[in-house]
């Protein structure tokens, strides 16, 4: 999500703001399917399907291996058929059992369970609490549990699948009102997807395969009368796109003026892109008042009323790199992904010579240092104790305290010797979870024994401190070459 927030009350029960926010691709993530399946009775437009998919995780490597069993439920791929029209859906879901139990153990508290097999076969199972625990025969290999259910429409709750806006939303736990899942945001797994039951009239944007392991709230699917403009390749052959509704077209070519290089920034930068060989931005029709991004990678969507700002559409790019290429380990991780994309965004877009973001930073970090908006410790020392959508880190804080830390390391250490961390741990940890802890650890290795003891200092005054630290405007603007 970016850092370009706005409140907005969506539902006070499930929503209660919306902050508007190296392993190589396996094969192409898909691409827009225009026309689809009329309710029951349409016919379906094509869809480009995307390379074999391939778990980056798990303890076989694949779906099929002889390790040993992990000691923890793994979920390796899941594939969903949805019919929008009849809202039905079909989910194939591989994963290894809990080694204790047996069992598999999926949310489905949106869910109408009609059918579970495994193995093909009719399988014992129950549903309590929304949580479905399946029995699995053979706990020495993963399991292949097929699910057939029925979900609802939402309204603007901001919680599955909204048809009055022609976008889905599962960000951070509602997973389950779509499809059979695991919410924890360090669980992976390859999404593959497909999609029917829309207006044949209309294009659905959604990816047919992730490639890589991603986190549950990233597959998504957007349905409307979009205009697709290509922007070009990136050095990798990464190809860069746009999906906006007319009348915004000035919108859209001021929004992407530089995302194409942004993109090429980031790949040669920190690493090749993980989830596939095309990837853009969606105008998403969220309604008034809500502004911002979500990274549903490899189609992000980009607020209607954002499509202009460069800002997010650099913001939800990064977190190709961060937040769902690199997954974090518990809620309060929070900053390892979006503290860390918000940096990028701005240090991309200098480098690339487009917009000076880091003026608007300090004008929200002054607003939270001031006591005009939220503040608090943008690290916490848990680890999945919050209910986010309900705690303070729900804020701008670990977007801009965490931007500002990274702004405050680069001057420390060097901007090119932070990237190269960067890098490095993207490439140690794409496709699996990771704490910001390990992140300061790593780039600490970058510095000499005296900025050690600096870094530090500014892990506690930006990150571990709700107070700011003195200066905090200028030493979030300045830069400094050590």
């Amino acid at each position: 999500m970016t850092s370009s927030h706005r409140r907005q009350a969506a539902s006070a029960s499930i929503l209660s703001l919306l902050l508007a926010t190296l392993a190589p691709a396996c094969g192409d993530s898909g691409t827009s399917s225009t026309g689809g399946t009329g309710g029951s009775g349409g016919t379906t437009g094509g869809t480009t399907t995307g390379g074999t998919a391939g778990s980056t995780g798990g303890a076989t490597g694949g779906t099929g291996g002889a390790a040993q069993a992990p000691e923890a439920q793994d979920i390796l791929s899941t594939d969903i058929a949805l019919d929008l029209g009849n809202l039905t859906g079909a989910a194939k879901v591989v994963a290894w059992p809990t080694k204790a139990t047996g069992q598999v153990t999926l949310e489905v508290g949106g869910l109408t369970v009609s059918e579970v097999l495994v193995e093909g076969a009719a399988a014992d199972y129950m549903v309590d609490q929304g949580m479905a625990a399946i029995h699995v025969t053979d706990g020495t290999k993963p399991a292949t549990i097929d699910i057939k259910y029925s979900f609802q429409e939402k309204g603007d709750t901001f919680d599955g699948w909204m048809p009055s806006s022609g976008v889905t939303f599962l960000w951070p736990y509602f997973c389950s009102n779509l499809f059979p899942c695991d919410s924890h945001p360090d669980d992976g797994a390859v999404f593959t997807m497909s999609v029917t039951g829309y207006d044949p009239g209309l294009t659905a944007v959604y990816p047919t395969t992730t490639t890589s392991d991603a986190p549950s709230y990233m597959p998504a699917v957007a349905v409307g009368d979009f205009i697709k403009q290509d922007l070009g390749k990136t050095t990798a052959g990464t190809s860069i796109s746009s999906w906006f509704f007319a009348g915004q077209e000035a919108d859209a070519a001021a929004g992407t003026a530089n995302l194409k290089a942004v993109f090429d920034f980031y790949e040669k930068t920190y690493g090749p892109y993980s989830f596939g060989k095309e990837t853009g931005s969606v105008s998403a029709k969220w309604g008034p008042g809500a502004f911002g991004g979500m990274e549903h990678h490899p189609y992000v969507h980009v607020a209607f009323e954002d499509f202009g700002n460069e800002e997010v559409h650099a913001h939800e790019a990064a977190h190709g790199w961060y937040g769902d290429g690199v997954r974090i380990a518990c809620w309060e991780d929070f900053m390892l992904s979006e503290g860390t994309v918000t940096y990028m965004a701005a240090h991309s877009l200098e480098r690339v010579g487009g917009p000076n973001l880091w003026p608007s930073y300090v004008d929200s970090l002054d607003l939270i240092c001031t006591g005009q908006d939220v503040n608090t410790v943008a690290l916490p020392d848990t680890c999945n104790a919050i209910d986010l959508l309900n705690d303070p880190l729900w804020s701008l804080v670990p977007y801009i305290k965490g931007a500002c830390f990274y702004e405050d390391v680069a001057d420390v250490i060097g901007q090119d010797a932070l990237d190269g961390a960067l890098s490095e741990f993207y490439a140690a940890h794409v496709g699996g979870a990771a704490h910001m802890q390990d992140m300061i650890d790593l780039v600490k290795t970058k510095a000499t024994q005296a900025q050690q003891a600096t870094i530090d200092t500014l892990v506690t005054e930006w990150l571990r401190t709700e107070a700011c630290p003195a200066n905090y405007a200028t030493r979030c603007s300045t830069h400094q070459n050590p």
